[in-house]
């Protein structure tokens, strides 16, 4: 048996408001609830979990809801490392940099100094 994990609280306001987003867009198209099970190949019920904030439906089935309703650009951009600030500054820290920061040394004795 599977153990149910229970979501932080802003997870739990994340699933909801994610399910409540993708009802909107299901209700602004006049769409009902079996239509949109119909073309992903669930249940009715399982739309209703999923417009509910179950944290229980799948991830994937999450995604391609969005993707029905033309949030492509919105999904695709989830988790974007380049819209993440600390993790490119701590990178940035622990980068070395390049070279030794000595000056360049010459490969001939400099004349001004003999």
């Amino acid at each position: 048996m599977k153990k149910k994990i229970e979501p932080s609280f802003d997870a739990a306001e994340a699933l909801a408001r994610l399910g409540a987003n993708i009802r909107t867009a299901r209700l602004r198209r006049s769409e009902p609830e079996a239509a949109l099970a119909s073309r992903m190949g669930v249940s009715r019920a399982t739309i209703a979990r999923l417009e509910r904030g179950d944290g229980g439906v799948s991830l994937a089935l999450a995604l391609e809801a969005l993707l029905q309703y033309g949030f492509a650009d919105q999904v695709f951009a989830l988790g974007d490392p380049d819209a993440d600030g600390v993790g490119k500054r701590l990178d940035a820290v622990r980068r070395p940099s390049r070279g030794s920061g000595k000056a360049p040394s010459s490969h001939r004795a400099d004349p001004s100094r003999l």
